[in-house]
Parts: structure tokens; sequence; C-alpha cells
């Protein structure tokens, strides 16, 4: 159910679009010369087809810049490949080519982790080496990348394909020579299959010369964001237990690292399990500063995910062992520093490893992305320490023309006088995924002499390295959303929930004076998502023929802080459905729309708040679920450990709740269908919902 499905159903279905690319050729306009003409619903041509949208998707992602020579290496998943992940280089001069050997020999690979099944974290760039984890075996394998050519990948973690391990999520240990990882461990020491309530995560060192896995912490039922500081005294992580997912309660713990490489006594430093009266939070993103003096995180006990720093007790490569005790810690979390206070998320929902919305510079600056409620799309923006006899950090958002971030920004630091400065001072290079909503997803990069620089940059200093999609959409029809905020009822009282509302836009059609055009309500999956503030070739497809589209962040969705986040808790298909045929009727009132063709769609969790609606309400005259939920008491006994418990806090905990369940349980309820509704099933998808 999580805000990213499987790569290859993405792919293969709706978000295809949201990543499309090849060569698809679109077909010329009508007739420019021509003024638009009358025309109903259905006698709209457009020239974004269905084989645009899926013909050679291409998703980027994860890009980081090389220091040492300026090579740059991302991600790419294709699903003219199966979905299948591939690394990238691009050399100084231009010249791309893939890392991953192809799939078509006898050593393709695969540059995919199914950690808690949702992946994230695949590689780790480590001098002229790649460490990655490979789908098929899910085992650690490593290729040198100083050579002319890439070397083949060699096995590094042996044996563990038959202990059904596998590793996500690493970061480097420098003066052990090994790797701390996320791990997790699917069969017992017999070969069995473990169920998967028994399926075991941990926190392992990878020793990436002998392949060795050694338990470093295993007291939590999950972990995320082990971090080493770059003196290699601490270990930071996320950890958090049943029944919470990662955004409800979850705990930041720091422990120092031993002379053996083992780990000592752990401290909590944020997030739940803290004192009597303090809020419990959702930590994420622990991140060390360069000389290791702070620990800077992502928090939400303010009741929005907000930046915060805490400072080390120590700094030196020696831990003495009062300097190393939990005290010297916790005073220094006691005083934990916000950043920025302010109502707008550093965070999200973390359904994948290793994701990240900042980086820290080498004086302690932050670079990094925010959502703002009031603002349609992400910001990026510039953190800066107080100057001297100052308290307060200065906050500068950088315009790019972005409105959507994939990621963190990578930030490459070139000191003044390295080979790669370009002559005179210092300076840095921004890489990131980013779109808008008139631009295809890409990997961009903008260079600045210094961040006084950086702070004026503009859309014109900004390079595309490599675009999602080959096509240029030809002008007049892409329609640009609103940013709507409207009226709902929450609780029994007046409340307001947000959709992105895409009017028709075609430069060829208008509709006979007098017609509104039809509606499609789109709910989004997670269900902790967001309406995705970026260019979506598959919802200019239907605008482009005539159709407006709402695409709604119901209460549960991301972006609106906690409270707003929390709204779905105990409340999956009350919430959702009150604000998506909310938002319908309120486009109906205020003229916008036809009320007699309000349609829904959605996958995955979005599928069900589909079938919720159209179940439960009567407010759509017709429906599309792509693989959406039916029946919520099967989604728990179907499901992988990482979800296994999810439904505990969206519905309620089992089997005390099962009543519950089956009221709000679409396949119990067929006399509540009256409108058409289409199913889109896949059958290799296990763990989506």
């Amino acid at each position: 159910m999580g805000n990213r499905e499987s790569k290859q159903a993405k792919q293969s279905t709706a978000a295809a679009a949201e990543a499309s690319a090849g060569t698809a050729s679109l077909s010329p306009a009508l007739d420019p010369s021509n003024a638009p003409r009358e025309a109903a619903l259905g006698e709209w041509e457009s020239p974004i087809t269905s084989t645009f949208i899926t013909e050679k998707a291409v998703k980027l992602s994860d890009p980081y810049l090389r220091a040492s020579d300026g090579v740059m290496i991302w991600l790419e998943s294709r699903s003219n490949e199966g979905g299948r992940q591939v690394l990238v280089m691009r050399s100084p001069d231009g010249t791309v080519r893939d890392i991953t050997p192809p799939a078509t020999t006898a050593d393709g690979f695969n540059v995919r982790t199914t950690v808690y099944e949702y992946g994230g974290g695949e590689y780790c760039i480590v001098g002229d080496t790649v460490y990655f984890t490979n789908f098929r075996d899910q085992a650690l394998y490593a290729q040198d990348l100083g050579a002319a050519e890439p070397s083949a990948p060699r096995l590094v973690t042996h044996g563990s394909e038959e202990r059904g391990e596998r590793f996500a999520d690493g970061s480097w240990d420098e003066s052990r020579r090994r790797l701390v990882m996320v791990s997790e461990v699917h069969k017992d020491g017999s070969g069995a299959e473990l169920p998967p309530g028994k399926v075991i995560n941990r926190l392992v060192a990878v020793d990436v010369s002998s392949g060795q896995v050694t338990q470093l912490v295993s007291d939590a039922e999950f972990y995320s964001y082990p971090s080493v500081s770059p003196n290699g005294r601490w270990l930071a992580w996320m950890q958090w237990d049943f029944p919470n997912m990662p955004w409800d309660r979850t705990t930041l713990m720091v422990a120092p690292i031993q002379e053996d490489g083992s780990v000592g006594q752990a401290t909590r430093i944020a997030g739940a399990g803290g004192a009597a009266g303090e809020p419990a939070s959702a930590v994420q993103q622990p991140m060390w500063s360069a000389d290791s003096s702070f620990l800077y995180f992502v928090d939400d006990k303010s009741g929005w995910w907000n930046l915060y720093r805490c400072q080390a007790p120590v700094t030196s490569t020696t831990c003495t062992a009062e300097s190393c005790t939990s005290t010297a810690w916790a005073n220094g979390a006691a005083a934990a520093e916000a950043l920025a206070p302010m109502e707008a998320e550093w965070g999200f929902p973390s359904w994948n490893l290793d994701r990240r919305s900042y980086q820290v510079l080498s004086d302690g600056s932050v670079i990094g992305v925010f959502t703002d409620p009031r603002v349609a799309g992400h910001t990026l923006a510039l953190l800066q320490p107080p100057t001297a006899g100052g308290s307060q950090w200065k906050l500068t958002q950088l315009n790019l023309g972005m409105t959507h971030y994939s990621g963190p920004p990578f930030v490459l630091q070139v000191q003044a006088g390295s080979s790669n400065s370009g002559g005179g001072g210092g300076s840095l290079t921004v890489v990131a995924v980013a779109a808008s909503f008139s631009t295809a997803s890409a990997i961009v990069q903008v260079t600045a002499a210094s961040l006084e620089a950086l702070a004026s940059v503009t859309p014109a200093d900004l390079q595309v390295i490599k675009s999602s999609s080959t096509t240029q959409f030809p002008d007049g029809y892409i329609s640009i959303p609103e940013s709507i905020e409207f009226p709902t009822v929450f609780d029994g009282q007046p409340s307001t929930a947000y959709m992105l509302y895409y009017p028709p836009k075609n430069k060829d059609f208008i509709y006979p004076q007098g017609t509104l055009p039809p509606l499609l309500v789109k709910s989004h999956g997670g269900p902790t998502s967001f309406a995705l503030p970026a260019l979506s070739p598959l919802l200019q497809y239907w605008t482009s023929r005539g159709f407006a589209i709402a695409d709604v962040d119901y209460g549960g969705s991301t972006g609106y802080g906690t409270a707003y986040r929390n709204r779905l808790n105990g409340r999956w298909g009350e919430v959702d459905v009150q604000d998506c045929s909310a938002a319908a009727e309120w486009l109906a009132s205020a003229g916008k729309v036809d009320p007699q063709r309000r349609c829904i769609s959605g996958s995955s969790a979005g599928g069900y708040t589909t079938l919720a609606c159209l179940a439960f309400r009567k407010t759509f005259s017709s429906g599309a679920s792509l693989y959406g939920v039916a029946d919520l008491k099967l989604l728990t006994d179907h499901t992988h450990k990482f979800e296994s418990r999810y439904l505990d806090n969206l519905v309620g905990p089992l089997p005390d709740a099962a009543a519950v369940y089956d009221g709000r349980s679409p396949l119990k309820h067929p006399e509540g269908f009256s409108a058409p509704v289409i199913f889109f099933q896949v059958s290799s998808l296990p763990t989506t919902c």
C-alpha cells in the first residue's frame, strides 16, 4: 500500500506515465491555424496517446557525484526491461554508459533490494567501488569503477542467499573497511522460510573484503538509516516496533562503536519512548556533520516534520568511558536545536529505505526540500547557521523552477585549489531529480561559486543531465493545476482538505456553450502518499480529452502536518471516502464540473478508496480500481512483515475490530454498488495492496 508500489507494477500501469521516456513521437496538432472548435466528450482528439504514455518509460533516482573526478552516477528503472534497475555513469565529457551488466547476458544484474518489500538504499559508492544489492539473490555485490570499463560484479556476501538474507541502506565505516546495513533474514537455521511475522530485521556490519556479516543491533522489530559518524566513533540509527509504521512512532538511537567493532550501550536521542508527558513522535533521517560534532535529524514532535540537530559529546577519534556514557549523549539530545521551526514538512512516510530530504554541507549549512501546504509543490531551500552573535538560522528559498523533487539534492563541494575547482575559489554543484507541472522528471544540476551565489540562482542556470522523457509535449495541451483547499467534514465538524484541480486543456477543442466537463477524481495510494506536484502524462491524457481531474490529498496525506496525517488513524475507509466525495461535490457546486458525470479511480490503497466510495456513497457515476483492496481482513492475512500490523492503526486491532473490517470492506457490501466499475488486477504483486 506504500507510496511506491512494486516498480514492475508501477511501470506496467498508471505511474508509468509519470516516469515516461523513450522515442515515442507525438502526432502533430490538428491544425494550428484553426481556432478551437466545439466538440462533445469523446470527440476531443489528442496527440497524447497511450503509446506515448507507456513506451520505454524510465524512472530516474539516487544521483551521486564523485568528488575525485566529477563522474555522475544514478539509478534507472526501465519499463522496457521489465522494470530492471540499472546503475548508469556519466563522465565529465558527457559520455553515458551502463555500469550494470545487461540482463540479456549470463551475468545480467538488477540493482534492487526487497528489504521491507519496497526497497530503497540499493547502492553505495565508496571511492572507486560501488556496492549494490542484486534483485535475484538479494546478495551484496561490488564493482570497481576506476578502470576504463567497470569490472564484472563480484559477490561479497557469500552464503547470504542460502540464509534468505537481504541487504539495504548501507553506511560506510572507513576505519574498519565495512558497510553497516539493514539486514532482513527470511529463513531459519534449517533453511525453511519464516512466516512474515517472524522475519528478522537487524543492523549488521559487512566486511567488504571477507564478506563476513556480523550482527550489531537486533532488539527492535525494524531498523533504518544506519549512519556511522565520519570519525568512526558513533553509530546512529532509527528503529521502531509493532504495531507502528515508521511515520507513527520511531526512535533515534546513538551508540559508541567499540574497539572490536561491536556497538556499545545505545542512547535514545529523540522520538518515541521519551519521558512522561513528552509527545510521541516519528523521527527520521539522521545525518552527521562532516566533523562528527553534530547529529542532524528530522522530528515531528512540534506537529510538523522539522529539522533539528544536537551536539555530540566528543568529536575526537578517542572515546573515553566518561564521554561515551548515555548521560553525555542525553545532555546533548535534551538541548537539540530546531534549525527552522515552521509549519512545513522536511520529512515524509518512510516507505523506502535511505530516503532523505536534505544534505549537510561542510560548514554545517543544509540544502534540502520541504513541503509548505500553502504552496503547490516542493520548495528547495538553503539553511545557513547563525552568524557570530546571532541565534537564528537563515532560510533562503532556491528558485530552480521545479515543483517536485524525488529524493534529496546531492551536493558536491569542491574546495579551492582542487583539480575540479575550475580555477578560482571553491564551488559547489547541486544535483537532483526534479520535475515541474510542465516538464518531465529529469536529473538536473546547477553549479555556483559559493553559497552566496547559490542563493541567487535562477531556472536559466539549470542544466538538464538526463530527462525521463525524450518527447516534448506540443504547445496547447498541458493542463496546469490549481491548488485548492476545499470544505469537508472531520469528526462531525466543518474542516478542509486539499486537491490539485486540473481543468480540461486542448487548444483544438472546447465544449459547447453551457456544457460542463466530466470529472475524474484520483485517490492516491499509501494511503499516506500525496498528489504528485509534477507533470503526469497520464493525467494529461485525460485532460487533453476533455476531462477535469481532481487529484485529492484526503485526510491522511503527507505534507500537511502530523495531525492531518493522523486523521486516517482508525478511520481508513471513512475520512478518505468523505474527502474524495467532498472534493467532487464542491467542484460541482462551484460550477466547474458536470454533477452528473463524476468518476473516480485509484490504485493500490487508492483502489480501496475508489471501491469504498462506490459502495458507500452515491457521489460518483463510475469508477476504476487498479489492483485495489476489496476485503480488509484478507489484506491482513496476505501481506508481509512491514505491513502486517499496518491496519491496527488504520482500522483497528484484530480480532476486536473484526466487525469494523467487515463494515468497511466493499466486497462485503455488493448491495451498495449502483454505478459501473472496472477492475484491473495483476498477478505479480503479492506484496502490494
